[in-house]
């Protein structure tokens, strides 16, 4: 049974030690690794972590939840930040969960990923949708009722915190629907959003082609197969060179579920992170985490 831990004593301590080596393209220059404030509440663990591990982990409640539709699903939830000095002026981060687009996995996934952030001073929010199963989930239902959680996030913000941009953190297929966001709504086009992709799936066609399990629920998501409906495929595919100068990706060596051409093959930024598994971003305790809490932390 989860563990919710409502309130915690957290210490400053220094970070976890730096990553294996990767394998990068464009990869920004790094910092001094930045004070870590979670690892009190998210001891280090061993890599990989499973999913279950991950809806095991204790968290923190978010503060208040936002609808930004008239179905249970389709709300968004709010987690205040530590106060930390020399980062009250941090981007808001929007996490985007992931789960191969079904309704079998659900937002409380994110819960313990933005604990840490919020930790760390971050202004954290997760958008929980309908998803494929949910009436009104799947193609194209999934990726609007994204778009209009991040549109109303940004839009009516301004009484959780002073003026800031906005960053899409997007897990697996939540990745490729935190792309598309950016790409299909124009409101989130023109506003201050950029996206961190990761396990992000930037090509929805070549992995609906694949076998696998999150393979067929790419193709269930969509109603059918990339040769059945190309158009709709077409439509579902971000404009990758559209993102260029807005989006950086993540991947694990080790990926399980999104192969590293999905980063390797976009034409857009990445890392490609040595010893990381699919579900060791959503595990604070991990190196994996904290090699990406130290590019959020030094990459404003």
């Amino acid at each position: 049974m989860r563990k919710l831990i409502v309130s915690c004593s957290i210490c400053l301590i220094l970070a976890c030690s730096s990553e294996s080596p990767t394998t990068e393209s464009s990869l920004p220059t790094l910092l001094p690794a930045p004070i870590a404030n979670h690892t009190d509440f998210f001891p280090s663990v061993t890599q990989p972590v499973s999913f279950s591990a991950v809806e095991g982990l204790p968290y923190v409640a978010s503060s208040q939840t936002r609808s930004y539709g008239i179905s249970s699903l389709q709300f968004s939830e709010y987690w205040q930040p530590t106060v930390i000095s020399g980062r009250s002026e941090l981007y808001a981060i929007i996490i985007v969960h992931g789960g191969c687009w079904s309704n079998s996995f659900r937002v409380n996934q994110s819960y313990p990923l933005a604990t840490a952030l919020s930790l760390n001073g971050f202004h954290v929010w997760s958008v929980e949708y309908r998803a494929s199963g949910d009436v009104g989930g799947g193609w194209p239902g999934t990726a609007e009722d994204v778009n209009a959680a991040i549109e109303t996030i940004i839009s009516t913000s301004s009484d959780l915190y002073s003026q800031r941009n906005h960053l899409i953190l997007g897990h697996s297929a939540g990745g490729h629907l935190g792309l598309l966001a950016i790409h299909q709504s124009e409101a989130i086009a023109n506003s201050e959003v950029n996206s961190v992709g990761i396990a992000a799936i930037t090509d929805i066609t070549g992995f609906a082609e694949q076998s696998g399990g999150c393979n067929a629920l790419a193709r269930s998501f969509m109603n059918g197969t990339p040769q059945s409906i190309p158009e709709q495929y077409a439509l579902a595919n971000p404009d990758l060179n559209a993102l260029e100068g807005r989006v950086f990706l993540f991947n694990g060596a080790q990926d399980g579920v999104v192969e590293t051409t999905q980063a390797t093959d976009s034409g857009l930024p990445f890392e490609i992170v040595e010893g990381a598994d699919h579900f060791d971003w959503l595990h604070p305790g991990t190196p994996t985490f904290s090699r990406l809490l130290n590019y959020l932390l030094t990459n404003p």
